[in-house]
């Protein structure tokens, strides 16, 4: 079972089937190191194995959700492929990781969300955003092409809306983001913490093998064919069925 330790700088507690994930750095607008990443990695994994929890909420405190990666003090590889495994792979393995935990992984985004902050709070199954939210994807602006966001976001938004984001480095409001498919649903900043507990706790108690495997088809139907994710979803339904 997953455990309310003190995982700093991510702080876990476990209440009511919902695993809150608190990124940890209000003071440094959740900026993310590799190590950090790594410990969500291992956190997800933690709570997705842990079948008393239903669904994992990733939030934050303080004014922003997630400004980017704290990168200080990296120095880059001479080989691309160390470059790859030492620098970037804690952003793909954290991605990786919200693909693979079994029931949805929410981001309650109460403030800004910018670079991997935004590139986070897309790749979660669902985002919870408060209207003054704002997000960006600005790495071109550093002369960084933005791939490892775009991956995390590649199956989640329009390919011209995400090449527009990329490309102009664009900052744009909630509603913006809701319509593009970013975010699922908006509340009143001054409503936000009550509408998403809300949410979180009528989502939290539905039984797990029905969110699983709403995830599980959610995952791979996309990948298939018209009939053969017709045909995944009647076999989906009778395996599940008699255990529901």
């Amino acid at each position: 079972m997953l455990t309310t330790a003190p995982l700093q700088p991510h702080l876990v507690r476990c209440e009511a089937g919902i695993a809150h994930i608190d990124l940890g750095r209000p003071d440094a607008g959740n900026v993310l190191t590799r190590q950090q990443m790594g410990v969500l990695v291992d956190v997800l994994g933690a709570a997705g194995a842990d079948p008393s929890v239903h669904l994992v909420a990733i939030g934050a405190q303080g004014p922003a959700f997630c400004l980017g990666r704290d990168g200080k003090g990296e120095v880059p590889e001479a080989l691309p492929w160390d470059a790859r495994q030492k620098q970037m792979g804690a952003t793909l393995d954290l991605y990786d990781a919200i693909a693979a935990c079994p029931v949805p992984v929410v981001a309650l985004v109460h403030g800004d969300a910018i670079g991997l902050g935004a590139a986070l709070a897309g790749a979660c199954d669902i985002t919870l955003a408060s209207d003054r939210a704002k997000f960006a994807l600005p790495e071109i602006r550093h002369s960084i092409p933005a791939t490892l966001a775009i991956s995390a976001l590649l199956h989640k938004l329009p390919a011209k809306a995400l090449a527009h984001l990329v490309y102009s480095a664009e900052t744009i409001s909630a509603e913006e983001a809701l319509a593009l498919g970013l975010v699922s649903k908006i509340y009143p900043d001054d409503r936000f913490a009550a509408g998403a507990a809300e949410y979180l706790a009528e989502l939290s108690g539905r039984k797990r093998l029905v969110l699983e495997t709403i995830k599980r088809y959610l995952g791979k139907a996309r990948q298939l064919s018209p009939d053969m994710a017709a045909e995944y979803a009647g076999t989906l339904m009778a395996l599940v069925k008699p255990s529901i």
